[in-house]
């Protein structure tokens, strides 16, 4: 049976997903009650939370990675698809949908564009 996650599932068996954002995106403060930010120690907002943090040439945009936190010091790429349900229910409210979620493929396309200081496009 198929997850709507599927497409973000790496090889590792780990669902990796990012998110392409204006640069005022990482001030806002990230929900105290997702599974994802449960373990925090006080509420953060995405700029704090996020990790991997990719900027456009002209800092107008940044690439987040969907980070699910994994112990008190430090988070990782999120782990596990109620991860990304949450940040998925949370997104939604900002009006960011899963179908605005980059797959790894597609943020190294992204990446690899004159916006984020390669290619010509």
């Amino acid at each position: 049976m198929s997850n709507k996650y599927d497409k973000f599932l790496h090889s590792n068996g780990v669902p990796y997903a990012f998110l392409e954002v204006p640069v005022a995106f990482l001030d806002e403060l990230i929900p105290e009650g997702a599974n994802w930010s449960a373990k925090e120690d006080g509420q953060k907002n995405v700029g704090e939370y996020s990790i991997g943090k990719n900027y456009s040439t002209d800092n107008s945009k940044v690439i987040i990675s969907l980070s699910a936190m994994e112990a008190d010091t430090y988070r990782t790429p999120a782990v596990t698809y109620d991860d990304l349900q949450d940040w998925e229910t949370w997104l939604d409210t900002k009006e960011y949908t899963i179908d605005n979620w980059l797959t790894i493929a597609e943020q190294n396309t992204l990446l690899a564009s004159k916006a984020y200081g390669l290619g010509d496009e």
